[in-house]
């Protein structure tokens, strides 16, 4: 059945398929650069961490294949996952292992992890490592120094995701200091009720103009300020909209302060999320709505997440 839908995905393709694609075509190679699998075959799935905030999707890197096709990519980066947490990847590496020309990943290791772990996990392709706060299951954003000079022999940034208001006294000082390359998720993890002249992200536009951080286009679905209603709600669509508005207002700054330093994800298969979950036409709509110059697209979805995560970069890229 697997091969079945990717061999649909390829003929629609082929067959000139009308929707937007991530790949404007002409052997460009674009990166889906953060998503999660749960499942490989002959590898029994840890327990979940105490609290998880999600109950483990039965998706493996087979599925991962469909979901990049659908979008038209044909890279794409793995997340450990939080439910997951810090002492079992065996399936983040099995995943690596097995499309190891397609895929790179990111870990979530504390600190402390031995050297020879680190390096196992480099020759399969992780990358980098995540702290976060956003679920149960992560190493703390304040170890973000000390994972720092654990990981950065290896040549790892570090991946953050967090509600960056929490953190917003000390971030910016810990990131010019810690000696290695940082990535903040889902445009900072900050709901869209907080503007551009909010000191978080305030803070996050200055990183990315200054070099300090990347950070990904990715979660808008996350984003939705608590307490708004829910869709049964009579005004939904107008506030969603709204909602979508600031979203794309914070992300037009963001590439302006610097788009060689902004990447983009799908943020498949979305866990945790109580929305609807957005399919490949609404993903691709948000990509092309927010970087609309191919140009524009080739740098972000390419060039940049190919330097990142350590794929090698096409001539046309």
């Amino acid at each position: 059945m697997r091969r079945l839908r990717r061999t649909r995905h390829r003929r629609a393709a082929a067959a000139g398929d009308p929707r937007p694609r991530a790949a404007p075509g002409n052997g460009f190679r674009v990166i889906d650069n953060h998503c999660h699998v749960f499942t490989h075959a002959g590898i029994r799935p840890p327990v979940p961490v105490g609290g998880a905030a999600y109950e483990p999707p039965q998706v493996g890197v087979h599925d991962h294949a469909d979901h990049l096709a659908a979008l038209g990519c044909d890279r794409g980066v793995l997340v450990q996952p939080s439910a997951y947490g810090t002492d079992d990847h065996d399936i983040l590496l099995a995943a690596l292992r097995q499309r190891p020309e397609q895929l790179r990943g990111v870990a979530c290791v504390p600190v402390g992890t031995p050297p020879g772990v680190l390096e196992a996990m480099h020759q399969a392709g992780v990358r980098a490592t995540r702290v976060q706060d956003g679920y149960p299951g992560g190493v703390p954003v304040e170890a973000i120094g000390e994972v720092a000079a654990m990981v950065a022999p290896f040549g790892w940034h570090i991946e953050v995701w967090s509600d960056l208001r929490r953190h917003v006294d000390w971030f910016a000082d810990r990131v010019r200091r810690c000696g290695a390359e940082v990535v903040v998720d889902h445009l900072g993890h900050l709901p869209s009720d907080q503007g551009l002249d909010t000191p978080a992200v305030r803070m996050l536009l200055d990183l990315v103009r200054d070099g300090q951080v990347w950070v990904t286009l990715s979660g808008l679905d996350r984003l939705l300020p608590a307490g708004e209603p829910g869709q049964a709600d009579p005004d939904f669509a107008s506030r969603w909209r709204a909602h979508e508005e600031r979203v794309d207002e914070r992300v037009a700054a963001l590439v302006d302060a610097g788009i060689e330093r902004v990447l983009w994800g799908s943020d498949w298969p979305h866990v945790g999320l109580t929305l609807p979950h957005p399919g490949p036409d609404t993903l691709l709509g948000r990509l092309h709505r927010w970087l609309p110059e191919e140009g524009q697209r080739q740098v972000v979805t390419g060039l940049n997440p190919s330097r990142r995560y350590d794929f090698p970069v096409h001539q046309n890229q």
